[in-house]
């Protein structure tokens, strides 16, 4: 698999942050399916950000799940380039 096709959509990606309001928790089996999902395929959706000027970083509005799996698995990260770049 090559990088995925939803990458470089922000330009200001060392920026993303989660939110401090996402109350929905995926159980560990789901978020392994997750992972082998964009181990597969790539990132077939984007994390999907607002600007928030105060802070100077782009929220998380959807995409947590799939924030986290690029967070938490260096194979992952390692194959997307680290665009991310997380805090």
């Amino acid at each position: 698999m090559s990088k995925s096709p939803v990458i470089n959509t922000c330009s200001s990606n060392r920026k993303i942050i989660p939110n401090d309001y996402n109350p929905n928790a995926v159980a560990p089996p789901e978020m392994k399916l997750l992972y082998d999902s964009i181990k597969a395929d790539g990132y077939t959706m984007p994390i999907v950000c607002y600007y928030d000027e105060a802070s100077d970083h782009y929220i998380i509005v959807d995409g947590f799940h799939r924030y986290r799996i690029m967070k938490e698995y260096p194979d992952i990260y390692e194959r997307e380039k680290g665009i991310y770049r997380f805090q």
